[in-house]
């Protein structure tokens, strides 16, 4: 019987094909999956040290970098007590990126049945677009649809929808000259009407149609409003621009039940690679109590919630 020679090239392709059969066959254990770690950003709301950003409080920029955050969020309230320059320079100086937590107040709501105030409020959001490009932000986020608390005591109107998308559009605009996002944010049902759900946000950022609007998660609000935070951030997909992480009661983050591993897993799946801020409030300042609800102790002290939180989310980040 003649033998046929095989050369050793066919000999080792016929081998690795083989491998590859037995590893694809039915019930063969299978090689493990590479998983890419999740590129985040890890920032801090200043609001657990500060009702108020004003160049006194610029200090903190340092103190928040030391704690290994990659940047601060400040509060674009009174937009006249900021100080652009002081802002910019500490941020540079720390290495720290930089958002803004921006409200509407109601003399400039983009809700308004009255053209004049919702001139305003075009005016008041390209004005909060400016002072965070100057600042060297990334992005200005929040409630920018209407005031806070303001209740109609119905549900959005189609001309208020409208309205709301004119001016987000309008911003949207003015933001794309400085190349910074605009983030949108659900409240829940007991602080606004308007936009109440991570859906709700989306379909505006889709009437709206432009690159530079997007959504906001808050997991604080989220826990409220939404039957499955995690489906929702997936359903909204790469809409989704910034992300506050938030305990249900505002505490540190990992402390009570927001379902951190799922909406993890959720940010991943969606790809997203931008800011994850934890937000809550000095719980000394009576005013901020008060605008918060906060009628309790959520946290040990600010310091400790700033460590721990952060410890959390990024073990949250390398886990999922």
């Amino acid at each position: 019987m003649e033998r046929t020679r095989v050369s050793r090239r066919e000999f080792l392709g016929a081998s690795a094909l083989a491998a590859g059969l037995a590893t694809a066959a039915p019930g063969a254990p299978q090689p493990p999956q590479e998983t890419r770690p999740m590129k985040v950003k890890f920032g801090l709301n200043l609001l657990v040290y500060s009702a108020a950003f004003t160049k006194d409080d610029v200090h903190l920029i340092k103190k928040v970098a030391d704690m290994g955050y990659d940047g601060v969020e400040i509060l674009f309230a009174d937009l006249g007590i900021l100080d652009t320059k002081a802002t910019r320079k500490a941020c540079e100086e720390a290495k720290m990126g930089l958002t803004a937590c921006c409200v509407m107040v109601p003399e400039a709501n983009p809700c308004s049945p009255k053209p004049d105030v919702r001139k305003a409020a075009v005016e008041r959001l390209k004005q909060m677009v400016d002072i965070c490009a100057e600042m060297g932000g990334e992005a200005i986020a929040g409630p920018l649809y209407a005031p806070v608390r303001e209740l109609t005591g119905k549900a959005p109107t189609d001309d208020e929808r409208k309205w709301c998308a004119d001016a987000l559009r309008a911003a949207a605009e003015h933001a794309d000259k400085a190349k910074i996002n605009v983030a949108i944010e659900p409240l829940n049902r007991f602080e606004t009407y308007v936009v109440t759900t991570i859906g709700d946000a989306a379909k505006m950022c889709k009437a709206v149609d432009h690159p530079r609007l997007k959504v906001q998660v808050d997991t604080f609000h989220a826990n409220i409003e939404e039957r499955d935070t995690a489906a929702s951030i997936r359903a909204c997909g790469p809409l989704v621009g910034h992300f506050h992480a938030c305990e249900n009661d505002r505490g540190t983050p990992g402390t009570g039940h927001v379902p951190w591993k799922e909406v993890f897993a959720a940010l991943k799946d969606i790809q997203y690679d931008r800011w994850v801020t934890i937000e809550s409030f000095a719980t000394g300042i009576l005013d901020l109590c008060a605008a918060a609800c906060i009628w309790r102790p959520i946290y040990d002290s600010a310091d400790k919630l700033a460590k721990d939180g952060l410890a959390f989310l990024k073990r949250m980040a390398a886990e999922a």
